[in-house]
Order: C-alpha cells, then structure tokens, then sequence
C-alpha cells in the first residue's frame, strides 16, 4: 500500500511509518475536563469510535484516560492523538506528563500543536519523543505548505500527518497536493465546522438520501 491508502476494512489509513489510523475519530476541542467528557469519550467508544483526539491546550486528557479505562476497551484498539502546547519550552517533557494524564505508556500520534513562528522549533523535541517511545508516530497540526517544508528540511524525520481544517467547503487543494508530493497525510478537523455546516443543502440531501436528520 502507499501512504494514505485505505486499509481492506476501510476504517484506517496507512501512515508513511507504517502505522494505521482509523478513518474517522472523535475530536474534543471545547469539551471541558469532567463529566461531560469522559461521557463523550466512553459513548463514542462504545459506538465504535476508535479514535480519541485531544491536545495539551484542550486540559482534558485526564478525562480521557479515564473514559478509555472506563469504557472496557483494550488500550491496543484506540488511536489516541494528542498535541503539543507550542507555548511551552520542551515536547518531550510535554509528552511525559500528556502520558501520565492520560494513563497510558504511549500515545499512538503526538502533532506540534501550531507552527508559532518558527515551525521547526519544536520538531527537534518531537524527534526526542518518538525516540524514546513516548509516540509511535509524530506529525503537526495547522502548518502550511511552507510550514511543512521547513520542518522537512530541518528535521530527520519527516512528519506523517499535518492535522488541518479541511471540507469542502474549506477546500485547500495547494496544501492538499504538497501533503501528497512529501508523503503526508492531511487530516482534517471540524470537517462539518464544528455544526455550522449541518444545515447545509447538500448535507442535508445526503441525510435525506439515506433516512436520516442532518442534525
């Protein structure tokens, strides 16, 4: 398979490193640390999610961890992402204490946060991480095109994923295209912005199509 592709199950795709992401995941941006979350966490996997993403700056990997615990699901079975504060000085010590919040020996995906200036400030520590097992893969999250060059260029490592905001009606066919030419994979967040978009026409003929409500 090549990067990107969809495995036979067409639930993940296949990362340059090898590893596999499921397709689909639930993002917890502005869900508060505490019940709600670890709510939100354990139904989704109850329902088959298989993919947790949460962030350092979100404050709320210890509900996560806490969900995965609760929820019975063999730690194996779940793709968690989480990413590093780009305010702070070292990812590594980051990912120490993501790890001990979250309650697991590793997570499967550790993104820079934000380029923040100098996008290849942090991949240095993000290199250090993946070294010392802290994440199985490592990539960033809202970096441009330029952005993604300079971190390849001065790294050894080249990142696996570039998490951005992307639908279609957030279409961005240059970052696209660069994420394909360096073996990248771009996934999107808030693909339906985050609800604004439900009540779109076309989401909603889709939702109509195959009996069910867009909201």
């Amino acid at each position: 398979m090549s990067v990107g592709d969809v495995t036979a199950d067409g639930r993940a795709r296949i990362l340059a490193d090898g590893y596999r992401m499921p397709v689909l995941g639930l993002g917890i941006w502005q869900v508060p640390d505490g019940p709600a979350c670890v709510d939100a966490v354990r139904w989704a996997l109850e329902l088959g999610y298989r993919h947790i993403d949460t962030a350092q700056v979100y404050g709320n990997e210890e509900s996560v961890g806490r969900a995965l615990r609760e929820s019975g699901v063999p730690r194996d079975e779940v793709f968690i992402t989480t990413k590093f504060h780009t305010e702070r000085a070292d990812p590594v010590a980051e990912a120490e204490q993501s790890l001990r919040r979250l309650g697991v020996d590793q997570v499967n995906l550790y993104l820079v946060h934000w380029p923040q200036g100098d996008p290849a400030r942090a991949w240095p520590g993000m290199e250090r991480s993946r070294e010392r097992g802290l994440a199985l893969s490592i990539g960033v999250s809202n970096f441009s095109a330029s952005d993604l060059a300079a971190v390849m260029t001065a790294g050894t490592i080249p990142p696996v994923v570039d998490q951005v905001q992307f639908s279609p009606v957030h279409y961005r066919r240059a970052l696209l295209d660069a994420c394909r030419q360096r073996g990248v994979l771009a996934e999107a967040y808030s693909p339906l912005g985050t609800g604004r978009h439900l009540a779109d026409a076309t989401v909603t003929r889709v939702a109509r199509r195959v009996r069910r409500s867009s909201v």
